[in-house]
């Protein structure tokens, strides 16, 4: 049996049970990845900006490294997925094709549509908690977070071990290497005093094992979690996470090990925290499905949008606002494809409340920028920000000046990020 293993947001080898499946099933493998045409990746006019492409060229260039030393490749594609992976796996002869299982409707609706044309099995890598080990159905998924937390916890989180990576069979003699993975054209940051991110794996643990070894900064974790500049105020380990460089289970069981090693506390706890909040996001998402997206979210009698305007919205976009803290935040996000837990929650709420943005249209500039993005988290923790998903409260409005002067206190980071706005404007900087 040859299959075909697509990967899709598993960009990795250690603890991916869909590829462990494959690898176990088929006799031969060839593996592909599908880098999607912009105008038809998304809602938004391209989805992936500068800083995203790079992170996911670095995380491509380190899978197909590692899949070179068991003598294999990884085929890129390009286009629409559908299209790519059937038929590239006809014109390799592939039986069958394995991938992650994922959770938005888009991605399940283009797997779905590849299964019609040939056998597809899917299978679930990508949350901390199996959804079939939860101790209810997702039908029955609670409204509210504290109260989904509470029924995961209660008897003991269960998660599953991690798994080795699976032995990786050579590429078959009869599949030409013309189209194996390229490397293009790396393209440098406009400044390398921002925080550098590395795709990949191996770069997925170096930065691991800096912030609980070297730093010992997990312990200190939830009291320095709202920092704005640097590196190790927090974990920084979305980007490995959205890209699936990183299993949320292989940092969970480090957690553990870190406890047992250091001792367990409040912050080492509150990290765990942030991954249940990234699976509830997924489970949210697979139960709404489409309905996500909705001007009005998951509220239907919420306030329909009217009023978006597209001069401020450009203004947000800018960073040229009233409020020099959303800039500066916006500022990092353009020139970096990051921007702190903070500050995603007072540029959104500023967007939403105080500038009366349609939340969808700020939340695809997100989606072009963000080198952690994925659509789970995005569109939920909008939604959060809204006051359109799942959350009691009618809204989440910060009060952005208080938030400055609770967090940025001294002005550093809203002074060296309006810095770098100068320095580099929308039209030099941005893509």
């Amino acid at each position: 049996m040859r299959a075909l293993y697509w990967f899709r947001e598993d960009l990795r080898l250690q603890d991916n049970p869909a590829l462990q499946a494959c690898c176990e099933t088929a006799d031969e493998v060839v593996f592909a990845f599908v880098v999607p045409e912009g105008k038809k990746w998304s809602r938004s006019q391209e989805r992936s900006g500068l800083h995203r492409r790079q992170f996911m060229w670095e995380s491509l260039f380190a899978l197909n490294a590692s899949l070179e030393a068991h003598g294999n490749t990884l085929f890129v594609l390009e286009g629409d997925p559908v299209e790519c992976i059937s038929d590239w796996a006809r014109e390799s002869e592939c039986d069958h094709i394995f991938s992650q299982t994922c959770h938005s409707h888009d991605e399940k609706e283009t797997a779905n549509r590849i299964a019609e044309l040939m056998p597809h099995t899917c299978i679930e890598g990508n949350t901390l908690i199996h959804p079939s080990d939860l101790t209810f159905d997702l039908s029955d998924l609670p409204d509210v977070f504290s109260r989904f937390r509470n029924r995961v916890e209660k008897g003991g989180l269960k998660v599953r071990e991690v798994q080795e990576g699976p032995k990786i069979p050579s590429l078959p003699s009869s599949i030409p290497r013309a189209k194996a993975f390229l490397v293009p054209s790396r393209k440098q940051a406009v400044s390398d005093k921002f925080l550098q991110f590395q795709g990949g794996e191996s770069a997925g643990w170096k930065r691991l094992n800096h912030y609980f070894d070297s730093t010992r900064g997990l312990s200190t974790y939830k009291q320095t979690r709202n920092g704005l500049l640097g590196w190790d105020y927090s974990s920084k380990f979305s980007p490995w996470l959205a890209w699936g460089c990183l299993s949320s289970r292989s940092i969970y069981h480090a957690i553990r090990r870190y406890e047992e090693k250091f001792s367990a506390n409040e912050s080492t706890y509150w990290l765990i925290f942030e991954l249940l909040w990234r699976d509830y996001f997924r489970f949210v998402s697979i139960q709404n499905g489409r309905n996500m997206w909705r001007s009005f979210g998951l509220k239907p009698d919420a306030p329909r949008i009217s009023n978006h305007d597209e001069d401020r919205f450009q203004s947000w976009c800018a960073g040229l606002t009233k409020n020099d803290f959303v800039n500066a935040n916006m500022h990092e996000l353009r020139l970096t494809g990051f921007m702190s837990n903070r500050g995603r929650q007072n540029a959104a709420s500023y967007a939403v409340h105080d500038l009366g943005l349609d939340w969808r249209i700020c939340a695809a500039w997100f989606e072009y920028h963000l080198i952690d993005f994925d659509p789970c988290s995005n569109t939920g923790n909008w939604l959060y920000v809204a006051g359109l998903g799942n959350d009691p409260r009618p809204q989440r409005r910060f009060d952005v000046e208080w938030q400055a002067n609770q967090y940025d206190p001294e002005g550093d980071f809203t002074r060296f990020w309006m810095e770098q706005g100068q320095d580099f404007p929308l039209e030099s900087g941005g893509e």
